[in-house]
């Protein structure tokens, strides 16, 4: 009796489920990845929103403009600035807060604003701030009021 020998699939299998095995690796980390990285990039937006905060407090606080208080409400405040002997309006407009002068133009202070309050308290002005996220916060700025 002759017998058959086959050569054609055994040998070319194994190099095959290799080669699988290793683009399904590679698939599998690449989605880990990419999971991780949107994970990190939303703890880094929240942190974002808070130091661009900070940033809107510093500018509203500065030496450079020694901003005092005209009139607050709810939705805007007017202020003055004896440096610059100028008025400006700091406001919410659409989804951030803007500062505006007398003349056309705004300066974006804060974005990605759901909602803004202003108040007066304790003889600070107060601002609270909810973001498109839904994270809030706040702050008193010591700031002179003129009324």
């Amino acid at each position: 009796m002759k017998q058959k020998l086959s050569v054609s699939n055994t040998h070319g299998r194994p190099g095959y489920l290799l080669i699988e095995g290793l683009v399904s690796l590679v698939i599998g980390v690449f989605a880990i990845w990419t999971i991780m990285t949107m994970i990190a990039y939303a703890g880094n937006r929240q942190n974002q929103n808070v130091i661009n905060f900070h940033s809107y407090l510093n500018l509203l606080e500065s030496d450079r403009y020694r901003f005092e208080v005209r009139r607050c409400q709810s939705f805007k405040c007017v202020l003055y600035s004896p440096v610059t002997s100028k008025t400006y309006r700091i406001e919410q407009y659409q989804d951030m807060i803007r500062l505006t002068g007398a003349y056309q133009g705004h300066v974006p202070s804060l974005i990605n604003v759901q909602h803004v309050y202003w108040t007066k308290s304790r003889g600070c002005l107060r601002t609270e701030v909810t973001f498109d996220n839904g994270q809030k916060c706040s702050a008193y700025s010591k700031l002179a009021f003129k009324d």
